[in-house]
């Protein structure tokens, strides 16, 4: 992919900001916000759609980026469902840039066309991933390459912003994950491999197979930047608890489409409080609580919003 010369001068405000944001612990780093729960898909492992729900209205989406605003927050991205169904997405992309923090989506990238991809170049979008888990169909998902592919080539030529495709292991044969990823490395975009979690939001440990084959996507050169590593996921394959210190609910927290803040997206319910009413104290409290679910844990972005704070220390919850 050509990263073009804008994006780079992007790239390097980008780290300043989080250069900022390590010296102030009370500054999230990322949020995740439910912009629709309605998705054009029913992938077999995933929890986090509808067919039904209509889109959070834009209006009370950008009171939402206001808050997160009035939190110094960094990276918003917007989640669904399937965000690209919401029909003012590239508007709600060029609130969040104005506002100076770093727009991001989650997609499936079905809907993707050059139209889209070029409202979302200019209303400023700074990243994309994309969903892809198999070659073909299968029961468990229809995000296959065959579907997918054209949408790449489409986002190859078109896209300004910068582009990272995920695959579940685990919904799929391994040596089509496998496959998956050396077709998108030769798209020259990044790669990343998620692990299938149970009903509790844990990872399920990988069989053989799917070890080697998991193993093998790690060697791929280019895969994924440093800072973007899931070198966490190494123990939770051989079904081994990884040792690290969450900081979820203050670097990196998950918004549903009511406006109730969570820890993550697989551990909804805590702590339940509006985004207009969270504060400092809130972040400061989390960011200090230890979580007992974290031996566990796969959710990437988690384990990337909570790396600026490796050396410092967590209090017992």
């Amino acid at each position: 992919m050509t990263i073009h010369k804008n994006n780079k001068i992007k790239t390097r405000k980008i780290y300043a900001k989080i250069v900022q944001a390590a010296a102030d612990t009370t500054r999230p780093l990322l949020a995740q916000i439910v912009i629709t729960k309605r998705c054009n898909l029913s992938c077999s492992y995933c929890f986090e759609y509808d067919k039904v729900s209509k889109p959070v209205p834009l209006e009370i989406l950008k009171s939402r980026m206001d808050e997160l605003k009035r939190l110094r927050t960094v990276f918003v991205t917007l989640n669904g469902g399937e965000p690209l169904l919401h029909p003012q997405i590239a508007e709600l992309v060029q609130y969040i840039s104005t506002l100076g923090m770093i727009p991001m989506i989650n997609s499936n990238g079905w809907l993707l066309t050059p139209k889209i991809i070029h409202e979302l170049n200019d209303a400023g979008l700074y990243g994309m991933q994309i969903s892809c888990d198999s070659m073909v169909d299968n029961t468990n998902t229809r995000k296959s390459m065959k579907r997918l592919q054209p949408k790449l080539l489409l986002l190859q030529e078109h896209a300004n912003f910068k582009v990272r495709i995920n695959g579940v292991l685990g919904s799929t044969p391994p040596e089509e994950v496998i496959a998956v990823a050396k077709v998108v490395l030769d798209l020259n975009f990044d790669f990343q491999c998620s692990l299938v979690r149970d009903e509790n939001g844990s990872a399920l440990p990988l069989n053989k197979a799917m070890q080697e084959a998991y193993l093998t996507i790690r060697s791929m050169r280019g895969r994924l930047p440093a800072l973007l590593h899931d070198k966490f996921q190494l123990p939770l394959i051989r079904g081994e608890e990884v040792k690290w210190k969450c900081r979820s609910g203050a670097r990196y927290f998950h918004i549903d489409t009511e406006g109730i803040v969570h820890l993550c997206q697989p551990r909804t319910g805590t702590p339940g409080k509006r985004l207009v009413d969270y504060t400092t104290a809130d972040i400061k409290h989390h960011f200090n609580q230890e979580k007992t679910c974290s031996k566990r844990c796969p959710h990437a972005y988690a384990h990337i919003g909570s790396r600026l704070d490796t050396l410092r220390s967590q209090k017992s919850a």
